[in-house]
């Protein structure tokens, strides 16, 4: 990808709840002193992001770029963001795509448009939305086997989520598609599909 980033951004779907207050982790003692934890929303508001930065709504996964991780680890304002998020209801679902898609922070392999990108390349996810023919946990979708012809002709470069206890077999035979694939030095089926990814075009 030349260096950008492949990080999932909205700008139109917010969940200003997460972000917009304080929220703290409370110990539960169960039966059989059993210990767990919970988060709980206060009516405390937060301080507005640091460096004037609009929360952007993404994932906890993708495909980030060397200078990108250099940023985050280096970066001034990127601890001051990760410090901000401390109290916020799943940071990790809204920084990697809050430093990637502010402009003004020039962030290494950053969107430069503003609008939702269509596509994503990092993740596969079935969130029930159509046919899982695995399991369905907490509203994944963990796959088997007779999902193999749909994961053969997804464009993803991970998908979520295995289990090698529910099904081995799905996993192992993705595993050996890999392996021969890069043995034998296979061309991508769709390159085209990957050059035009809207982070590679001109914004």
């Amino acid at each position: 990808y030349h260096g950008y980033n492949d990080i999932e951004g909205r700008w139109k779907s917010k969940n200003p709840h997460r972000t917009e207050y304080v929220w703290q982790v409370i110990d539960t003692v169960g039966g059989s002193d059993q210990h767990g934890s919970h988060l709980r929303k206060t009516n405390e508001k937060k301080k507005p992001p640091p460096g004037n930065m609009e929360i952007i709504k993404g994932s906890a996964y993708g495909a980030f770029s060397r200078a990108f991780i250099e940023f985050v680890h280096t970066s001034p304002i990127a601890k001051e963001l990760l410090d901000w998020s401390r109290d916020t209801y799943s940071p990790d679902e809204h920084y990697w795509a809050t430093l990637n898609y502010n402009t003004h922070l020039h962030t290494p392999g950053g969107y430069k448009a503003k609008s939702d990108p269509a596509n994503w390349t990092a993740r596969f996810v079935n969130w029930g939305e159509s046919n899982c023919y695995g399991r369905i946990i907490r509203g994944i979708c963990v796959f088997g086997t007779v999902d193999l012809p749909t994961l053969f002709n997804r464009r993803e470069l991970f998908a979520n989520k295995f289990h090698l206890n529910a099904d081995p077999i799905a996993y192992q035979c993705l595993e050996e598609l890999i392996i021969n694939k890069s043995k034998l030095d296979l061309p991508l089926n769709d390159a085209t599909f990957y050059r035009r990814m809207p982070f590679l075009l001109p914004s």
